[in-house]
């Protein structure tokens, strides 16, 4: 009894065995589902924008730049479908690595294409989003 005790005391609580120890961040199909519908209710806005025929010489000038946002709020559609490809090739080799026998080379590599191949893609997409809303708000 007491050995279980002071077993279980030394996994559980002792810094010395824990020291190093990181938890592999999870990363599924639901995660870049979840960015995508973020990125499209936001999008969706784009569908009431509106081109009007100009009235006066200022309304030219209006409808130029509506539309060259509207050019640019499209490239960036594009960027994040790319990037949501991107993330969903990630998700299956994430889990083609959960295949492997060799646990210590599996949460290494798991971790190394977390933040150097996942995350990067991520944050890409968060700006991405925000040039979105930068637009939006200034049609």
């Amino acid at each position: 009894m007491e050995r279980a005790y002071l077993y279980s005391c030394n996994q559980n609580h002792d810094i010395e065995n824990n020291i190093g120890e990181i938890e592999i961040p999870e990363f599924t199909m639901e995660h870049v589902q979840l960015i995508d519908e973020k990125y499209k209710m936001h999008y969706s806005q784009v569908h009431e924008i509106e081109y009007t025929e100009p009235s006066d010489e200022f309304g030219n000038n209006n409808n130029v730049n509506k539309l060259t946002s509207i050019f640019e709020l499209n490239e960036l559609f594009i960027e994040h479908e790319h990037s949501i490809e991107l993330l969903t090739c990630k998700v299956n080799e994430y889990k083609l690595l959960e295949n492997s026998k060799d646990y210590i080379n599996v949460k290494t590599a798991k971790l190394q294409m977390y933040f150097q191949e996942i995350l990067p893609n991520i944050h890409i997409d968060e700006n991405n989003l925000n040039s979105v809303l930068v637009l939006l708000s200034s049609l």
